[in-house]
């Protein structure tokens, strides 16, 4: 699945909403293919056209109108305004402060779930959201996430940690570009992209962390971050883990049928983070631009 691939199952897109991007320059009134044109009026696939506000989605008018989504947008861009680095973490008001907005969290998700059906959230674009909203919440409030073990992080949950930070500076940018009132042009264009491109590669990097194991194959693989150029980087770290339990044949023996079965995992989960990405990316649309 594409950004520029209608969803199905989500009703109508809001026409006030698409309506007010088109109007202020941010939307074009048609929508992105895949491909660009070459001279000839071919459609060229060696030149992806560069992914951007063009080729994302509003979301059902269902979404714009439900209590419960606009509760939890209000808890979004209160993480909007925190920094990491701003505050007093010892203090016991401090805590406070996090446990509260910790609970509000809970609380907002749960009900969310409760009434994603009528506001046309799926199960995997929610699941997304609340990893990456639970992954905000943690860097905004304490910091670096990476656990204090005896035994080294895999390399993928590194890049994950080193990920949030440029998240949040990239919605930084977003935001006070909303505020500036700029939410037209190519500089809130590239702007969202930039966040957008960040936020795809660490969901996809996360969900792959989540699934490699200390005894993995997989655990010693730094990945690309390019969401584009993961699965072909997975396919090859597959392939090449396999192949070599393989030549050892019974001295191995089960392992292989294990790493075959974790792997497996992983693509399966892959696939649907991958798929769910552009959903993601439609409501980011209204949680950081209106």
């Amino acid at each position: 699945m594409n950004n520029s691939s209608i969803r199905k199952g989500h009703g109508k897109y809001l026409p006030t909403a698409l309506g007010m991007l088109i109007a202020s320059g941010f939307l074009p009134s048609f929508t992105a293919s895949s491909q660009t044109v070459n001279d000839t009026g071919q459609n060229d696939p060696t030149t992806p056209v560069h992914s951007d506000l063009r080729t994302l989605f509003t979301r059902t008018s269902a979404l714009y109108s439900n209590p419960q989504w606009q509760a939890f947008k209000m808890l979004w861009r209160k993480l909007d305004s925190l920094s990491p680095g701003d505050r007093d973490h010892s203090s016991v008001s401090y805590a406070e402060g996090v446990n509260k907005l910790r609970n509000q969290l809970n609380i907002s998700f749960q009900e969310l779930r409760e009434v994603s059906e009528e506001a046309g959230i799926d199960s995997v674009e929610l699941a997304l959201l609340e990893t990456l909203t639970y992954a905000r919440f943690d860097y905004l409030s304490y910091g670096s996430q990476l656990p204090l073990t005896r035994m080294m992080p895999p390399p993928v949950s590194e890049q994950t940690d080193s990920l949030l930070p440029q998240i949040e500076a990239r919605i930084d940018i977003v935001m006070k570009l909303r505020e500036s009132g700029l939410i037209s042009g190519e500089e809130m264009t590239a702007a969202f992209d930039n966040m957008i491109s960040c936020i795809d590669t660490y969901c996809v990097l996360e969900m792959i962390s989540k699934g490699v194991l200390y005894s993995s194959p997989a655990w010693h693989y730094r990945w690309p971050e390019e969401v584009s150029e993961i699965q072909t980087a997975f396919d090859s770290v597959r392939t090449a883990s396999l192949t070599e339990i393989e030549k050892n044949g019974e001295t191995y023996e089960g392992q292989y049928q294990d790493a075959y079965d974790a792997f497996m995992r992983i693509e399966n989960d892959l696939q649907n983070t991958t798929a769910g990405l552009p959903a993601l990316n439609d409501l980011l649309i209204d949680l950081e631009l209106f």
